[in-house]
């Protein structure tokens, strides 16, 4: 026969939200929309992201399989964070805007000023060549064959 729960299942004491590699643990929300409240009061960078924008993603093992990431859903906030140990770790992911320009490469900032100043003067100074030239191991001087993919016109 089977059992239907009657009783609600109680929350951890504590859970982690993980944002940009940092941790906090806080208390659990009973809501989906607390849980956003509490993402973008801990993490000051996501208080002006829509919040469409955020979600929430744990990592679940399904079917004895190996671990996998999971997004939890609004209708299944409860659910899912009931179910996590306590201190379990909750990741908070920020969905790109699509209305936003594209992002390119930036210079790493830990990247020392001295190495910025070398890269621009090797990219700025052309390259002369050498005067004296090694033969190749063919024996035939590199000065005088050059290969090309280039066909010739003639």
């Amino acid at each position: 026969m089977a059992t239907i729960k009657t009783t609600t299942p109680a929350l951890p004491d504590y859970i982690t939200y993980r944002f940009a590699n940092r941790l906090v643990y806080v208390r659990p929300a009973s809501s989906y929309e607390i849980a956003l409240d509490i993402a973008q009061k801990e993490f000051i960078e996501l208080a002006d992201v829509p919040r469409d924008r955020i979600s929430f993603n744990t990592v679940a093992t399904l079917n004895r399989q190996e671990p996998r990431v999971v997004r939890i859903s609004e209708s299944a906030w409860f659910a899912a964070v009931a179910r996590q140990l306590c201190g379990g770790v909750i990741d908070i992911l920020v969905t790109p805007d699509p209305n936003s320009p594209p992002t390119y490469l930036a210079v790493p900032a830990d990247m020392m000023k001295e190495e910025i100043d070398i890269l621009r003067k090797s990219r700025s100074t052309p390259s002369t060549p050498t005067q004296s030239r090694h033969p190749s191991p063919s024996g035939r001087s590199t000065k005088s064959s050059k290969r090309t993919w280039l066909p010739r016109l003639v």
